[in-house]
């Protein structure tokens, strides 16, 4: 995959929930950096990564995991999604961007 070398950069954004307390969350969690699923997954969002910063988003990565999940944990802290495939960013835009607080958002900066 063409953008591989660029996977270490998705790692250095990994902040600690604790540093995010009003941004939406992506845990991703892989057995490795190595794994397909987190090299698909974090192809995709490295291609999408400006609505990332326009949605308020820090991802997280974890590794070390028995398999590939992803997490998406709203600004309330609480769970929205949680599946063990890769996430395109345009449905997890749709669905972020259906969020009250999102659509809040969408509408005070205009």
């Amino acid at each position: 995959m063409r953008s591989f070398f660029l996977l270490p950069l998705l790692v250095s954004f990994a902040l600690p929930l604790s540093a995010a307390p009003e941004r939406r969350v992506l845990i991703i969690s892989a057995p490795s950096l190595a794994d397909e699923t987190y090299r698909t997954q974090a192809a995709l969002l490295l291609s999408a990564w400006p609505g990332l910063i326009e949605r308020d988003f820090t991802v997280e990565t974890r590794f070390d995991a028995k398999s590939f999940s992803i997490i998406l944990v709203g600004k309330d802290g609480g769970e929205k999604l949680r599946r063990t495939t890769p996430l395109p960013p345009d449905e997890l835009f749709a669905l972020v961007d259906a969020m009250p607080m999102r659509r809040a958002e969408m509408r005070e900066s205009k």
